[in-house]
């Protein structure tokens, strides 16, 4: 998944366990990327499996 200067970003903000940074900081170092990238990463293979991959959640259910 490469972004392209063509494409138009839009900036999120997650919150992470200290676990969870803990654990995707230390696979970006291994891989020598940034962790923003391998968020990045994460989400583009979420977003093209989507209609592939059952997730344990009810995503459309509102509260």
């Amino acid at each position: 998944m490469a972004v392209s200067s063509e494409d138009s970003a839009t900036r999120v903000t997650a919150s992470l366990t200290k676990e969870q940074y803990r654990v995707i900081r230390a696979l970006a170092e291994k891989h020598k990327v940034s962790v923003s990238w391998l968020v990045r990463f994460a989400v583009g293979r979420l977003v093209e499996e989507a209609d592939a991959v059952q997730l344990p959640l009810d995503l459309l259910r509102r509260p």
